[in-house]
């Protein structure tokens, strides 16, 4: 930490000087402009996300440990913010890195290839923050998670093993939001300019949103894990007895929802009554477990506690959403 004295200039003009490590890092020169954005009893000082250049970083397979390894890479790199991703194939077994680089793209938004050679491959990420700003992509993300949790219930209730396939193809869409929500919420922190373009007021809620997203990121992965659980409990009993299931799987869609719109709306009221919800949801989860400790079928009670579990992590990723609701409601509503 710094202190600076603050000088008058002109009469009516207040100056204080920036620290000259910061000016370097940031390639500032005379004449360039700064952001300054008031923030309660601070000031934060950026320079233009607009003049900022492009962020360029250069990948050599013959590096990396194996084309999974790259794939990774990838997505961390995009993850914080990179612009511009080279990936140089120099070694002679490149053809499964190149697989990797178009594999990884099915799950990355605004990515394109822009050069495509026999030594390399070029990756531009191209995302406009003012067409796809953070609160509308995690609605996004709420709405196909509740709409996979709707339609497994259906499924269950129908057998109709159709729906569940369907319902484990829509995790790959939730996987790819996440990954941008992520990557938004690393230049949301860095930059007060882009948080505003985004939605997102104060920039101390990006830890909020990026606990959010998790949830929801996380809720997703276990209803794909509960319908192909269903999916092959079918295969060896059909006739297993899951109206208990079905109950559950109701009771914490209306949990979902509600814990969701708290946290869209700032309602610490609603959140609140969420944790009474979760408490009866967790007596029937126990109720159902207990039920399955004297299986007549062992697969088929492992399947289903496999089921069981899942449920029960979806009714406490909720409950995490309801605090985080609870926590960006202080000072709007007390």
């Amino acid at each position: 930490m710094e202190t600076r004295k603050v000088y008058v200039s002109g009469g009516s003009t207040y100056v204080i000087s920036l620290p000259k490590k910061w000016v370097k890092k940031a390639n500032l020169k005379a004449g360039d402009s700064l952001v300054v954005t008031e923030q309660g009893g601070s000031l934060l000082i950026e320079t233009s996300v607009i003049e900022k250049e492009s962020q360029v970083k250069e990948i050599k397979i013959s590096k990396i440990t194996s084309s999974d390894a790259l794939e990774r890479i990838i997505i961390a790199f995009y993850l914080v913010g990179y612009d511009t991703i080279r990936i140089k194939l120099d070694r002679k077994d490149h053809l499964p890195y190149r697989k990797s680089i178009r594999k990884v793209m099915d799950y990355l938004i605004g990515v394109e290839i822009v050069e495509d050679t026999n030594d390399s491959m070029t990756l531009e990420i191209m995302v406009d923050y003012k067409r796809m700003m953070t609160m509308q992509i995690l609605q996004r993300m709420y709405s196909i998670n509740r709409s996979m949790l709707l339609d497994l219930g259906k499924a269950l209730k129908t057998m109709d093993i159709g729906l569940a396939k369907d319902v484990i193809v829509r995790e790959r869409e939730i996987d790819r939001l996440y990954f941008l929500v992520v990557r938004q919420l690393k230049s949301a922190v860095e930059y007060q300019q882009v948080a505003e373009k985004l939605g997102i007021e104060n920039q101390r809620d990006c830890l909020g949103y990026r606990i959010v997203v998790k949830a929801l990121e996380r809720i997703a992965d276990h209803i794909e894990n509960i319908a192909k659980s269903y999916i092959q409990l079918m295969e060896i009993q059909k006739d297993a007895p899951l109206d208990d299931f079905i109950k559950l799987n109701s009771s914490i869609v209306l949990t979902f929802e509600k814990s969701v719109h708290a946290l869209f709306t700032r309602n610490h009221t609603m959140a609140e009554t969420i944790f009474q919800e979760l408490k009866e949801i967790k007596k029937v989860h126990s109720d159902i477990s207990n039920e399955l400790l004297q299986p007549i079928n062992i697969q088929s009670a492992i399947l289903q506690k496999t089921m069981l579990d899942s449920l029960g992590r979806i009714a406490s990723y909720s409950g995490d959403i309801a605090e985080i609701a609870i926590n960006m409601s202080v000072g709007l509503e007390f």
